[in-house]
């Protein structure tokens, strides 16, 4: 079996599990829409800054809100003792990485897809303008963050405080590109252009290239331990 198509039979099967659970979508949804509210309560006396206080708030809802879903990655497969299945089969181990990155990358798409329209209601924030570039940049971002909580869930399966040690291990190497990720949708909400903060696109791109590889190259090892 090819490479990709060992990916899209693993990615198949994973995305068939979770429509018929749900159960990793709706918890991401569930707190994401908590935070809105709670946010929209919090601030219910004036109107946000859109170059400040609406970018941070947003980074932050989708970050908790996303650690949720990163730490399913591979806690089913453990749980049910399935993981050594994969392990023996003959394929190349790397595409297990990728898979779940993939899924992982849909899911908090889709919740960031749902998240987005409530944030701007909730908060009085107007995103329309903003958009494209906005898209942009919760894309890139999101692939960054998907690949490094993938291949950090994988070494946190193993431990029975999972729950706990993935965002341990996760927010310090996620806080770079969090702040990359804020000043960008900074200068998107107050109509600046994206490339106005070049650097920060930059630090982005090399995030996310330098995890996809590490989680690659590494994930042998680290479904090893």
């Amino acid at each position: 079996m090819s490479y990709w198509r060992t990916v899209w039979v693993l990615l198949r099967k994973d995305l068939r599990i979770e429509a018929r659970s749900r159960e990793t979508f709706v918890s991401m949804s569930f707190l994401a829409l908590l935070l809105v509210v709670a946010f929209g309560f919090a601030f219910d006396a004036r109107p946000l800054d859109p170059g400040t206080e609406a970018a941070g708030l947003l980074w932050i809802a989708i970050s908790f809100a996303g650690v949720l879903g990163l730490g399913r990655t591979l806690g089913s497969e453990r749980d049910g003792d399935c993981l050594r299945a994969l392990l023996l089969a003959p394929i190349d181990r790397s595409a297990i990485f990728v898979a779940k990155w993939i899924l992982n990358l849909t899911l908090l798409l889709a919740m960031e897809l749902c998240l987005l329209p409530l944030f701007s209601v909730f908060l009085r924030v107007p995103l329309r303008p903003a958009l494209p570039e906005l898209v942009g940049i919760v894309f890139l971002s999101t692939m960054g963050f998907a690949a490094v909580g993938t291949l950090l869930a994988t070494i946190s399966s193993g431990s029975r405080l999972r729950e706990a040690l993935l965002p341990l291990l996760l927010y310090p190497l996620w806080v770079p590109i969090l702040v990359a990720s804020v000043k960008l949708t900074s200068l998107a909400l107050i109509g600046r252009s994206v490339l106005d903060g070049s650097d920060w696109l930059v630090l982005i791109g090399v995030y996310d290239l330098v995890f996809l590889v590490a989680g690659t190259l590494l994930f042998d090892l680290m479904v090893e331990e």
